[in-house]
């Protein structure tokens, strides 16, 4: 039985259960705090193809790992998941799931695969009013930049944050299930709390699907996630 220990670069742990066989973990990880061991103290393996990544980016990479394992043993689960050859999680059998790490904080949602289809969970630190018009465009359909109109600066801002995160969930959560990647103007929001796809992505997932999401505004920003029970 492997013995590990939290290393000095992870803190402020914290569980959550969401619903039955799903699972939230989130810490707060600090680079300048990474040392040589911190992976060997985790007994979490560092990828071959980390291994002269800047330490942000290895932190991040332990930080979601840590979080995940913790998460799987949540429901029952032993492991930690792999790093594809695309670079994304591949879970333990038996579980699926989804990292996200911004500014300091990694957080990944975990769900029993015989209950959920599908997770997506992504942060994002509020744009700037500067940032979020420069941007607009890019993430916001014709219609969705029109319900913009007569918010503030801020509540623009904050509006097109949130889209950004939903619309980044929303392709964690149905590109492993479909296979197919899309885009930002390939789902509209346009009704509070859900996305609608503008684009057939399987015989399962065809333009006019909705799907519903979720989120939570923070001080630093607002962290969004999509599960679908089967």
């Amino acid at each position: 039985m492997s013995l590990f220990h939290r290393p000095a670069c992870l803190t402020h742990l914290h569980r959550e259960e969401l619903a039955t066989g799903l699972v939230r973990v989130g810490c707060h990880y600090a680079p300048e705090r990474l040392c040589d061991d911190s992976f060997a103290q985790a007994d979490i393996p560092l990828p071959p193809t980390l291994s002269t990544a800047v330490a942000k980016r290895r932190s991040e990479y332990l930080a979601g790992r840590w979080c995940a394992r913790e998460a799987l043993a949540m429901l029952g689960i032993k492991g930690i998941p792999a790093l594809g050859p695309d670079r994304a999680p591949q879970w333990p059998a038996g579980s699926l799931g989804s990292i996200t790490h911004s500014q300091g904080i990694a957080e990944v949602m975990v769900a029993d695969a015989r209950h959920w289809l599908t997770v997506g969970l992504d942060t994002e630190q509020w744009l700037s009013a500067e940032r979020a018009a420069r941007l607009c465009r890019e993430l916001l359909t014709h219609e969705e930049r029109e319900q913009l109109e007569g918010l503030s600066d801020i509540q623009r801002a904050n509006r097109i944050t949130l889209i950004f995160s939903a619309k980044e969930s929303l392709f964690k959560a149905l590109y492993p299930i479909t296979g197919k990647r899309f885009y930002f103007h390939d789902a509209e929001r346009r009704d509070t709390r859900s996305l609608t796809l503008l684009k057939t992505l399987s015989p399962d997932w065809k333009i006019g699907a909705t799907i519903p999401f979720r989120w939570r505004e923070r001080q630093q920003g607002v962290l969004s996630w999509i599960a679908l029970p089967r």
